[in-house]
């Protein structure tokens, strides 16, 4: 899986909960502006979704073939980050 210099990788799949969820907002917290952050995870972090518009943040989530979550979280008001995580995004499930 190859990275774009505006991504941020956060693997969650050995973490027990809450730890997902705690990295992940620690994470967003110190996200450079112009990045965006992608989260590697074993499920949807459903407790996550609600806490990232109120501070300001969008995301897509898509499952991977192995099973595997990758979201993608951006500032909503960084368009060219969103582009990059999506892009990003659909050459991961497209990739294999």
């Amino acid at each position: 899986m190859s990275t774009s210099s505006q991504e941020r990788v956060l693997d969650l799949r050995e973490l027990e909960p809450p730890e997902p969820f705690v990295q992940s907002l620690a994470a967003l917290e110190q996200l450079p502006p112009g990045h965006y952050l992608h989260l590697v995870h074993n499920r949807a972090p459903a407790m996550l979704y609600p806490e990232l518009s109120p501070r300001g943040f969008c995301s897509e989530t898509r499952e991977h073939r192995d099973g595997l979550f990758h979201v993608m979280v951006w500032r909503e008001t960084e368009n060219e980050a969103g582009t990059a995580a999506l892009k990003q995004l659909d050459e991961i499930i497209a990739g294999g």
